[in-house]
């Protein structure tokens, strides 16, 4: 007896040691969800490179989806419009609390780089001085592009599988090159995926555990997005009517939101057009140093709405723009994800899937070049990519002291 209980205390002091999940039945706590995703929302930089970071943390080291799982639902935001990350946050939450986990992951995944991005729009509209912000920049930059030659790492077994996907992914970085729309590539992918590999090479459906929660009935599932619209509406026609140009703010960014397919990116020239050459709200000195500050602080590239919203209406402009541009693609995930969690797991939806991450390979691959051209201008940028990309892959240094290090760093160089 005396042994057994010996056994079961060696037992729970190994149990003990494995990570803290504060978990339930059913999966981590709302709570539990929010500190993760605050957390990242700290600490991860620049646009689609945040997503292995996000993989890391969820996949590897908390094990609350598994990596087909993830993958899935990537494959899902690079078809909906928006920020990517912010998308990816919204799924993952919704995966493991539905909608309170969904609006908990995003809101603090969000909800750093608002803070920061506050703070430095009163600076700069106070003072006028980027010289420090410029510096700091071009330390990060490096840091970036190391960050997606992690993700690209990661992500190989993507394309190993088939000399298909690897051609897929070709094809990808040829089309998005020469300039064709991002989302007709991707639909492209997924087509010529199904229609190759339909026949000649199946894919392995691995049946999963249930998600948790299952698709509404499409009767209530209607009147849930009709209820929400008319809320949305109301608070809508009450701002339009008490502050008539906070009412086309709003309307403008949500208009982003709903159309601006290829994430953060793809609203920049939007955002341009509409703020700048068509209302005249900004200059293009103060759009591009909006843009320069949402590289510098962490989360989604788009947090520049932020900027925005505060130099049109101050503290109130600012959290009207922020909402405002991120609501959209939050509750298209909400709404979608039960119903592609049921049909996702079929051999054709899989194909599908699967030309669509082997796109995405053949994205991540252009952006890395693109932001290689312009982030690694002499030697001292190059030096911070191998440094940064020896600590991240080999060594798997937290990123966190990463890009401190490099921006700390790059106020001295620069």
């Amino acid at each position: 007896m005396m042994r057994e209980d010996s056994s079961l205390m060696a037992k729970g002091k190994k149990e003990a040691r494995l990570p803290e999940i504060e978990e339930d039945s059913v999966g981590p706590s709302v709570r539990k969800v929010f500190s993760t995703f605050l957390h990242l929302g700290l600490t991860a930089y620049g646009g689609l490179a945040m997503v292995e970071p996000i993989r890391r943390r969820i996949v590897q080291e908390k094990g609350w989806l598994s990596q087909k799982e993830f993958l899935d639902g990537l494959a899902l935001c690079q078809l909906l419009p928006g920020a990517t990350v912010v998308q990816l946050a919204t799924y993952v939450g919704y995966r493991l609390r539905q909608t309170k986990g969904a609006l908990a992951a995003a809101a603090a995944f969000i909800l750093p780089a608002f803070v920061l991005m506050l703070g430095l729009s009163f600076l700069y509209f106070r003072y006028g001085d980027l010289a420090w912000v410029k510096a700091v920049s071009q330390g990060l930059g490096p840091v970036v592009i190391a960050l997606l030659l992690q993700a690209l790492w990661r992500f190989q077994e993507i394309i190993r599988r088939h000399w298909l996907d690897l051609g897929i992914a070709v094809l990808t970085l040829g089309a998005l090159w020469a300039g064709l729309h991002y989302l007709l590539v991707f639909l492209g992918a997924g087509f010529l995926r199904l229609a190759l590999g339909w026949k000649w090479w199946p894919l392995a459906v691995s049946p999963e555990q249930p998600s948790s929660g299952s698709a509404p009935a499409p009767g209530l599932w209607l009147t849930q997005v009709c209820g929400v619209l008319a809320i949305l509406t109301l608070l809508f026609w009450g701002l339009w009517n008490w502050q008539h140009k906070l009412g086309v703010m709003s309307l403008i960014f949500l208009k982003i939101g709903v159309v601006a397919f290829g994430g953060g990116y793809a609203m920049i020239p939007i955002l341009q057009w509409d703020m700048v050459d068509h209302l005249g709200w900004l200059t293009l000195r103060q759009f591009l140093d909006g843009i320069l500050l949402g590289f510098v602080t962490p989360g989604p590239i788009i947090i520049t709405a932020t900027f925005i919203g505060y130099w049109i209406k101050g503290l109130l402009g600012a959290l009207v723009a922020t909402v405002s541009i991120f609501l959209p693609p939050i509750l298209l995930i909400i709404f979608l994800t039960p119903f592609y969690q049921r049909v996702k797991e079929g051999q054709w939806v899989r194909q599908v899937i699967q030309g669509i991450l082997a796109a995405l390979v053949g994205m991540l691959v252009l952006v890395t070049l693109q932001m290689g051209r312009a982030s690694l201008v002499d030697w001292k940028s190059l030096a911070i990519l191998v440094v940064a990309v020896a600590a991240l892959i080999p060594l798997k240094v937290n990123l966190l002291w990463v890009a401190a290090v490099a921006a700390c760093l790059s106020l001295f160089i620069y």
